[in-house]
């Protein structure tokens, strides 16, 4: 059955490429041409329509690499604008070609997180999980009604409906870019794939455990599969060692890949480590924390925020911080002014009403 399928991909594909050849979006001709200078200053100016800030250099090359179709693996830490390189790409095509951006993700959190800034920056973005795959939303994509796509490895690879969608010669027309959001995942996805992962415990903390299987060590066959789109692959944690086992798994070699290095240092930030006295699952080393509201009002309390691998010890958590503040029952309160929580079960509304708490200060912790 698994040949069958096997055999059904790679005639699609055939298909979906010779259609490339001839109807595939690509930027205009005199930009195509452009010298680095032209590329440069043109780059300023459609930012400079879109956004507030120019580009930094490490988000200006990166663009320039996409323009000249590179593939391009973006070392950089948090918050140095990674996510705007795609979204600057994306605005160097004309938007009534419907031009798609398809961005994988290891969590579907993540995706949601990141098709809400997408609306802020009035660009249409879908994050499709397997909840949301529908018929309607399937049309949506297909017409081109999303700018950004967003996904999960297990939609990627094993969803019978995205993988039509994929395949699709429409789609693969308008596709002009494929992203990998933290990067760094493929190593371990890889790790797992081969079997050498199994006394790893780290991939085992995340949002979905059930996610991580061996087929995602496929991932490089089907992101190529979109013939002549460049990939654009971003990470904030990436030993030398990581770098080249991500290249193998792709199926990319060092002189196809430009890697362009930022700063991965972060000054501003202190690790602070507190060695432990109580059981994990107690959670009681965190009342050492958290003294009570009578001697620092909410309001006084940094913004924090804690991660619990698992629902019921999010819960505890939650439970323990509120013993420490003296807050009786103050675990069981949707609307308390100290923490809430967050996860992967919790409601879109409740997510979105949370996320806009704690930017607004309503509350200073949330978990």
């Amino acid at each position: 059955m698994a040949n069958e399928e096997g055999v059904e991909d790679v005639d699609a594909l055939k298909l979906s490429q010779k259609a490339n050849l001839s109807s595939k979006i690509t930027l205009n001709k005199v930009i195509r041409e452009m010298s680095r200078d032209e590329l440069f200053v043109h780059i300023n100016n459609v930012v400079s329509e879109h956004y507030d800030e120019p580009l930094k250099p490490l988000q200006m090359q990166s663009v320039i690499n996409l323009v000249h179709r590179k593939n391009t693996f973006v070392l950089s830490g948090t918050g140095s604008g990674k996510t705007r390189i795609a979204e600057v790409y994306w605005h160097l095509f004309p938007a009534y070609r419907k031009p798609v951006i398809l961005v994988l993700n290891p969590l579907d959190t993540l995706g949601d997180n990141q098709v809400s800034e997408k609306k802020v920056s009035k660009i249409n973005a879908v994050n499709l999980t397997k909840m949301n795959m529908t018929p309607e939303i399937e049309k949506k994509v297909l017409r081109g009604d999303y700018g950004f796509v967003y996904l999960s490895p297990e939609v990627l690879l094993n969803n019978a409906m995205f993988r039509r969608i994929f395949f699709n010669k429409g789609f693969q027309s308008r596709l002009i870019l494929s992203v990998v959001d933290e990067a760094h995942m493929v190593y371990v996805w890889g790790l797992v794939a081969s079997g050498l992962g199994k006394k790893i415990t780290s991939h085992l903390k995340l949002q979905d455990r059930g996610i991580f299987r061996p087929s995602y060590g496929d991932l490089g066959a089907r992101l190529l599969a979109a013939h002549g789109v460049p990939i654009l692959l971003l990470s904030a944690t990436c030993r030398p060692i990581a770098i080249d086992k991500i290249l193998c798994s792709l199926k990319i070699t060092p002189e196809n890949m430009d890697l362009i290095k930022g700063e991965l240092t972060r000054p501003e930030i202190r690790l602070i480590r507190v060695p432990m006295e109580s059981s994990l699952g107690s959670c009681n080393d965190l009342k050492r924390i958290f003294g009570p509201r009578d001697a620092i009002p909410d309001n006084q309390i940094p913004a924090t925020l804690m991660y619990c691998p698992t629902r019921n010890l999010t819960w505890q958590a939650l439970k323990v911080i509120h013993e420490a503040r003296e807050i009786r029952g103050g675990h069981h309160d949707p609307a308390s002014t100290f923490a809430r929580r967050f996860h992967s079960t919790t409601g879109d509304l409740d997510k979105s009403d949370i996320i806009n708490g704690f930017e607004e200060h309503d509350f200073p912790a949330f978990e």
